[in-house]
């Protein structure tokens, strides 16, 4: 397939996929928790990437689009409970942290894609009692990037997951700006909900911000990373908070789609899948007019 290119860097293989032009292309790794650490869309690097964190695999990546699977957001104390146990769960799950297969590829007519799988196994049962595969879906062409999460109970039990999305977009914080539909908004950095109507833009002096949109209402968000590079995040309802995340005199905003909230397992906020049946998700990045 000529829109497939595979290859090794410090050990790690890599697949790098080109649109039908090949004026875009994305690159993932499909070990290190499926990850998408490279997007270009026509000439636009659109990602964050500390390479450094990528290639050290005792650490979690700093860039990309971490996948989040089963939890997204916090976990207290890395302890959570399933099926009456209680298991160890690390802060967005395990996702990340798990060898993916490659599916198949996607040759379609208007765009190119990967297939990546993860099923349950020794590893995922030490934090997960369920027998589950989850199918990550990439595909592109010039102007958007799509990601597709298709979740496959195979337990005989119902199970709950909530997930999510970490996208870190490479950006000029002077210039940054995001426009979106919310209800609430919470600081997670000084623990309390802010006044929408008098919020106006997002204090990136700070040495965090981490500002929880709850119950998003606009299917598309608008985010100028700098004066040259627009986006629309659009996503489907499943993920109806929006986490937008980021450290000081780093130059990386996350704007993450989520279909829960920090510790919201805490108040039994899951997603409950039955036996046999499949969950659908999707978020897609896409150039601005």
């Amino acid at each position: 397939m000529e829109f497939v290119e595979k290859y090794f860097e410090n050990g790690l293989e890599l697949v790098k996929i080109y649109s039908k032009t090949k004026n875009s292309y994305f690159t993932v790794a499909p070990e290190r928790g499926a990850i998408v650490v490279l997007l270009n869309l026509s000439g636009k690097e659109i990602l964050y990437l500390n390479e450094a964190t990528l290639f050290d695999r005792t650490k979690n990546i700093r860039g990309g689009i971490p996948i989040l699977f089963p939890i997204c957001g916090r976990v207290v104390n890395g302890k959570i409970f399933f099926k009456g146990q209680e298991f160890e769960m690390k802060n967005h799950g395990f996702a990340r942290d798990s060898s993916f297969s490659v599916a198949g590829y996607i040759d379609m007519p208007d765009k190119n894609g990967i297939v990546l799988r993860l099923s349950s196994s020794e590893f995922t049962k030490r934090f997960y009692p369920y027998d589950f595969e989850l199918l990550m879906q990439y595909t592109l062409n010039d102007e958007i990037f799509e990601v597709k999460m298709v979740v496959k109970n195979e337990d005989s039990s119902i199970m709950p997951f909530y997930a999510g999305f970490h996208p870190y977009f490479l950006c000029n914080k002077d210039e940054f700006t995001i426009k979106l539909e919310c209800e609430r908004c919470f600081d997670d950095v000084e623990k309390r909900f802010i006044d929408l109507q008098d919020f106006k833009e997002i204090d990136f002096s700070e040495p965090e911000v981490n500002l929880d949109f709850l119950d998003v209402v606009s299917s598309e968000v608008e985010i100028t990373l700098d004066r040259d590079k627009k986006i629309v995040l659009l996503k489907d309802k499943s993920f109806k908070n929006v986490v937008v995340w980021s450290l000081k005199d780093f130059d990386f905003v996350c704007v993450e789609p989520w279909m829960g909230e920090h510790e919201g397992y805490i108040n039994n906020k899951f997603y409950y899948l039955e036996p046999g049946s499949i969950f659908e998700g999707w978020f897609a990045i896409k150039l601005a007019k």
